[in-house]
C-alpha cells in the first residue's frame, strides 16, 4: 500500500490534506471550471472536521465571503468541505478505494475524483458524482484528447450507510468498483501522467432546504504497483 488514511484524532492532518484546489488563496475556495452546474459553496478549512474516526465534510446554508475567479468580493449561498492529497500525494496508475457515506440531500453535489498534479485541465478521473436524490451516480474519464467517457450509473443504496467506491489504474484501463464490483469500465484516452485524489461536497441548487449535509469518509487507501 502506498498511501492510507483513516483520520484519527480530532482535526484533519493538514501536512497530508490541503483543505482548497492547490491554485487557492488561504481564505478559501470554490471550483470555477464548473460552467454548466455553476457552484454555489465557498470552501472553508472550518468544515472539514474529523471525529469518531471520520473525515466530514459539512455543507451549511449560511450566506459566505469569497471571491469571484477574477479575485472580486463575491457573496457564496453556502460554506462547504472538501480535501486534497495535493500537499503531499500523486500517483500514476493503481488501485484507489474511498469508504464513504453520500449525502442526497437538496442540491447537494458530492464527488470523489482524481486530477492532474501538473494542475491543468484535463485529465480528470470522476470516481463517484451524485446529485442530491437522484436515482443515478457518475462516473466519468475526461481524457486529453476527445469527448468525456463515461455515463450515470446505478448503484443500489448509494444513499444509505457506507459503501466503497473504487478505481483500478493501468496503463491500458480504467475500471470502476462499487462495494467490491465492477460497474464500468473504458481502455480509451487512459491518462498515462501523475494525480492526485480530491473529496468535496459541492451544492449546485439555491434556496430553502438546499444546502445542508455531510459527506463522510472513514478512509481513503491506494495500492500502486512496484516499479
Amino acid at each position: 500500500m502506498q498511501f492510507a488514511s483513516d483520520f484519527q484524532g480530532s482535526q484533519v492532518d493538514t501536512a497530508v490534506w490541503g483543505t482548497c484546489y492547490p491554485w487557492a488563496t488561504a481564505g478559501g475556495c470554490t471550483n470555477y471550471g464548473n460552467t454548466k452546474d455553476r457552484e454555489l459553496e465557498w470552501y472553508q478549512p472550518s468544515q472539514v472536521q474529523v471525529s469518531g474516526g471520520e473525515l466530514r465534510l459539512v455543507a451549511q446554508s449560511e450566506p459566505t465571503s469569497g471571491l469571484t475567479q477574477a479575485g472580486a468580493p463575491m457573496e457564496y449561498a453556502c460554506r462547504s468541505g472538501m480535501v486534497t492529497t495535493f500537499p503531499s500525494f500523486h500517483f500514476q496508475y493503481g488501485y484507489i478505494q474511498v469508504t464513504a457515506m453520500i449525502p442526497t440531500g437538496a442540491g447537494l453535489w458530492p464527488a470523489l475524483w482524481l486530477a492532474a498534479a501538473n494542475e491543468k485541465w484535463p485529465p480528470e478521473i470522476d470516481i463517484l458524482e451524485h446529485w442530491a436524490n437522484k436515482f443515478d451516480s457518475g462516473m466519468y474519464l475526461h481524457p486529453l484528447v476527445g469527448k468525456q467517457i463515461g455515463g450515470h450509473i446505478i448503484l443500489p443504496n448509494v444513499g444509505t450507510g457506507y459503501h466503497t467506491f473504487g478505481l483500478y489504474w493501468t496503463k491500458t484501463s480504467l475500471a470502476w468498483y462499487y462495494d467490491g464490483q465492477q460497474v464500468f469500465e473504458t481502455s480509451t484516452q487512459v491518462p498515462q501522467q501523475p494525480m492526485y485524489f480530491i473529496a468535496n461536497l459541492a451544492d449546485d441548487v439555491a434556496g430553502p432546504g438546499t444546502c445542508s449535509g455531510t459527506l463522510h469518509i472513514k478512509s481513503v487507501k491506494v495500492w500502486q504497483p512496484p516499479n
